[in-house]
């Protein structure tokens, strides 16, 4: 085997294992207690792995993109949560990427008729728990069936472009999506 050949090879190698330990860390960091809605404390890892997608998009009540895709977050959970994917949402304040208040949320939340859970993050909280770095809204990441990051996508999402996700792309494949 040629000199050049080693280094491509020990190069894969170290990609691999950087993947790897990245992909180990996230998980860890899913197991973090987050406060929802509901007064109660949630972790990612009650909803990733379990056998469904889990759809979990990072937003702000006070972003417009994020506002338009909710109806059809809510319609895609709606119609998929019984089978074989759920939507989970990390709400932030945009202004202060801090935490929202959560009476504010609520009321939101009633109002536009959100029926999948919603947890209460930081965009710190958010980049640790998800092991991406948060730095817009709304950004969505999806989990395959096994618990692993399949996807990401910054951006506004469509039904459609939900529906196409967990069709079209592989439990095993990981890509981002493009509108």
């Amino acid at each position: 085997m040629s000199k050049a050949m080693i280094k491509w090879v020990g190069f894969f190698i170290c990609v691999f294992l950087l993947f790897s330990l990245a992909q180990k860390s996230a998980s860890q960091e899913h197991g973090l207690l987050l406060e929802g809605i509901d007064g109660k404390k949630h972790a990612l890892n009650e909803y990733i792995g379990k056998g469904q997608w889990v759809v979990v998009n990072v937003w702000a009540t006070a972003c417009p993109y994020c506002r338009r895709e909710l109806f059809d977050l809510a319609s895609f959970h709606d119609d998929h949560h019984e089978k074989d994917a759920i939507v989970l949402g990390l709400a932030l304040d945009l202004e202060t990427f801090d935490f929202p208040d959560k009476d504010y949320l609520a009321n939101f939340v009633s109002t536009y008729l959100i029926d999948y859970p919603v947890l209460l993050v930081s965009g710190e909280v958010a980049s640790k728990v998800l092991g991406h770095q948060i730095h817009t809204v709304p950004m969505t990441f999806f989990y395959n069936l096994e618990g692993k990051l399949a996807y990401q996508f910054t951006g506004e999402l469509s039904k459609e472009m939900l529906e196409d996700a967990i069709k079209n792309i592989k439990p095993s494949q990981h890509a981002n999506l493009q509108k």
